[in-house]
């Protein structure tokens, strides 16, 4: 399977970035609320995040995609700029058949490198309690844990059922 990666300055197709983020969100959303947390909409979220796209996209954040040789969206991540010198890690997704080709890594990987080439000292990123595949993924990359952030992008409701994590760059990591 050959595989596309590419932060994008807009959506080549938005009714697929919805569709993937629908997923997305079911996913998820079933284990918040084996977390204990609430029941909320998928289709709710994946269409805030639309209407919100532009806070993904630079010049303060980012979105990468993964996508197959025919087009179709593989997976995402994205970058959303908290501080001058901080962003969140948020929305990474790899459809289910693509997942154990290093697809997941990649993604992780290219959106650190991206924000500290955005100037960034600090990353942020929440997952919810029990996700192991992301949680051992933060861990393997270097993230510790925390109390919520200030500028978390989630409601504050949901904050019990979530997990807080926190990167820094070493100094000297950068060419800036």
């Amino acid at each position: 399977m050959k595989i596309h990666y590419s932060f994008v300055s807009e959506l080549p197709d938005p009714d697929a970035f919805r569709e993937l983020m629908k997923e997305y969100y079911a996913v998820m959303l079933n284990k918040l609320h084996a977390a204990g947390g609430p029941r909320l909409s998928a289709d709710a979220l994946a269409q805030d995040t639309m209407t919100h796209i532009e806070d993904l996209m630079p010049p303060e954040g980012r979105t990468l995609l993964a996508t197959q040789d025919d087009g179709r969206l593989l997976g995402c991540g994205v970058i959303r700029k908290i501080r001058q010198d901080a962003a969140e890690l948020k929305r990474m997704f790899v459809r289910p058949e693509a997942q154990g080709h290093g697809v997941g890594r990649k993604l992780f990987e290219m959106r650190m490198a991206e924000a500290r080439e955005m100037g960034c000292r600090t990353l942020y990123a929440d997952t919810v309690k029990g996700n192991r595949a992301m949680l051992s993924m933060y861990e393997a990359m270097g993230f510790g844990y925390v109390s919520r952030y200030a500028e978390n992008a989630n409601d504050i409701s949901i904050a019990p059922y979530l997990v807080f994590l926190e990167y820094v760059f070493p100094e000297g990591c950068t060419d800036r």
